[in-house]
């Protein structure tokens, strides 16, 4: 109600999903109009569709399909539940959504803007929304900067411009080791982020296996 967001880095299998479905669904019971928007990659478009009309089948969910005039369109018409589309459309459509107020905004497979620089992250900073929420397993692959950036969606400002950051905590942590300031950083971080590990949700799961199958090009 504050509108604070947040990062839900469950591992994979343990239902994203399903809890972000869950929070519309609850939004619509208490008398609260959902108008959300999913932002996922192209290959879980009818995922997200799919999942809605298996789990919350009275949440009208929609995926965003076809040319850019028939996306306008699509966009244009859409008075409530969930809109799904890809960070690809996003790029091309987002003056479509301006002046068009969303209840929330979930990035699935949010690491799709972990560079701030991006198309992809510029794009999805400029959709306007009451509460703004990422769903990743990795909220950091590769440089402390991909917390900030998925951060600077959730709630920009809160973890300062990207070169106070950097000097407050990047730089002091990952060339100087500084414990304090890594410490620091958790502390305001952990209240929105939640995680949970297969072993401690699914514990009749076995190991995860892996198949390498190489395959030589013709």
């Amino acid at each position: 109600d504050e509108g604070f967001g947040g990062i839900l880095a469950d591992d994979m299998g343990l239902g994203k999903t399903v809890q972000a479905l869950s929070l519309f669904l609850r939004e619509k019971e208490a008398g609260r109009t959902v108008r959300a928007l999913i932002v996922c990659p192209a290959s879980l478009l009818f995922n997200w569709q799919n999942e809605a009309a298996r789990f919350a089948p009275s949440l009208p969910c929609q995926a965003l399909m076809g040319t850019a005039a028939t996306r306008a369109r699509q966009i244009a018409g859409w008075q409530d539940g969930v809109l799904v589309t890809s960070y690809d459309q996003l790029k091309r459509d987002v003056e479509a959504y301006r002046g068009i107020e969303l209840t929330h905004v979930f990035l699935d497979e949010a690491q799709y803007i972990k560079n701030h620089s991006t198309q992809n992250a510029k794009a999805v900073k400029a959709i306007v929304s009451r509460q703004r929420f990422a769903l990743t397993g990795t909220p950091i692959e590769n440089r402390l900067s991909e917390l900030w950036s998925i951060f600077d969606f959730l709630m920009p400002g809160f973890l300062y411009s990207y070169t106070r950051f950097r000097e407050r905590f990047e730089i002091p942590i990952v060339r100087g080791g500084n414990t304090a300031a890594l410490e620091r950083l958790g502390r305001m971080t952990e209240p929105f982020i939640l995680r949970r590990l297969k072993q401690e949700v699914l514990r009749e799961l076995p190991p995860k296996t892996e198949n390498v199958h190489r395959i030589e090009l013709d």
